[in-house]
């Protein structure tokens, strides 16, 4: 089975800020349209068996920042305005109406971030699996049967795969290191002083072609250090130096923890959830088309259809796809239990 887990938070503001221009009546809908047209075109192309989203929770940082307390501290919303922010909400909603509908499961937990419920399911599941984000954090969990669809490069990533980060081509598997080494900005996580990709891949040029892990990387900087302990650069490196003071082993042990998605910050609550969206069935009742096609006219979604008779079957035809896949599930379990 071919499963998409979908970053919704990042593909709805994909269409939020890209198709600013669509509107009906008033209202701004072009996240919502271009929120179920990537879908269905996904499930088309890709021939999925089942979509899983998940979405941002109320005061999802909130583990992270206990752990590390300038976790995103500096994170400004690109929604700038009342207006907007209420216009991103209601289309925020709407897309979850017309999930249910049209059979996408999906999840969303208070204290929980995407990614680590992405990756919670990713290490759990046996299915073939396709993520939908453009976040560069989510590149470690590329795996023999998990690949990354990037909408940012609109390409797929696989194992061994060379991913472009910070202007530089780097083995996909040790974006995660090089994070942890060179910290995020976006996220305010804090790396070694005066340490840069660049001057990084200078130091450990393997990290471009080679799997690495972090016990490695220290291992080649103490290393480094006994030819030159003159080297600011690589004493940073040893002492575990940032902007934030001089860290010791406690930089590796932070930056490993907030950066690697190996032990995902997840609720006792989120997992029993996230394990019936990985294996339970999904229930039919009161699920329709009609309400679909209802939605769409009142949303004025119809009009960014192909004027063709056949437009509506067209459109949605994709997502009748999974509608068999999770009835003909609750049809054999009926039968096994008869």
């Amino acid at each position: 089975m071919s499963v998409l887990l979908v970053d919704g938070d990042n593909l709805l503001t994909i269409g939020f800020f890209g198709l600013k221009n669509h509107f009906y009546k008033g209202n701004h809908i072009g996240a919502q349209y271009h929120f179920i047209n990537t879908l269905r075109r996904l499930i088309d192309i890709h021939r999925l068996d089942k979509v899983v989203v998940f979405w941002d929770g109320e005061q999802g940082s909130s583990s992270r920042k206990k752990f590390y307390s300038h976790y995103k501290e500096n994170r400004k919303s690109r929604i700038r305005t009342e207006e907007e922010m209420g216009s991103y909400t209601n289309q925020r909603n709407r897309v979850k109406q017309y999930l249910e509908e049209l059979f996408v499961r999906q999840g969303e937990y208070e204290f929980c971030e995407t990614d680590d419920c992405i990756a919670y399911y990713s290490q759990k599941s046996k299915e073939e699996i396709l993520i939908y984000s453009s976040d560069g954090d989510l590149t470690q969990l590329v795996s023999e049967r998990t690949h990354l669809f990037n909408p940012s490069h609109n390409r797929i990533y696989q194992l061994n795969d060379m991913f472009v980060y910070d202007h530089e081509e780097i083995l996909i598997q040790n974006i995660k290191l090089v994070k942890m080494m060179c910290g995020d900005p976006s996220d305010n996580i804090a790396g070694i002083k005066n340490l840069g990709v660049r001057r990084l891949l200078a130091l450990v040029p393997e990290i471009k072609t080679q799997p690495l892990t972090l016990e490695i990387l220290v291992e080649k900087f103490n290393a480094l250090f006994e030819q030159d302990q003159h080297n600011n650069l690589i004493k940073n490196l040893i002492t575990g130096v940032t902007k934030h003071g001089v860290l010791g082993e406690e930089f590796y042990n932070v930056n490993k923890r907030i950066v690697s998605l190996d032990e995902p910050f997840l609720t006792e609550e989120s997992i029993p959830s996230i394990n019936s969206l990985m294996n339970d069935i999904m229930d039919p009742e009161g699920r329709s088309y009609k309400n679909t096609m209802k939605m769409m006219m009142e949303d004025g979604i119809f009009l960014l259809l192909p004027k063709s008779d056949d437009a509506w079957i067209n459109f949605l035809n994709p997502f009748l796809r999974l509608t068999r896949k999770e009835k003909n599930k609750k049809l054999i379990k009926i039968k096994d239990n008869d």
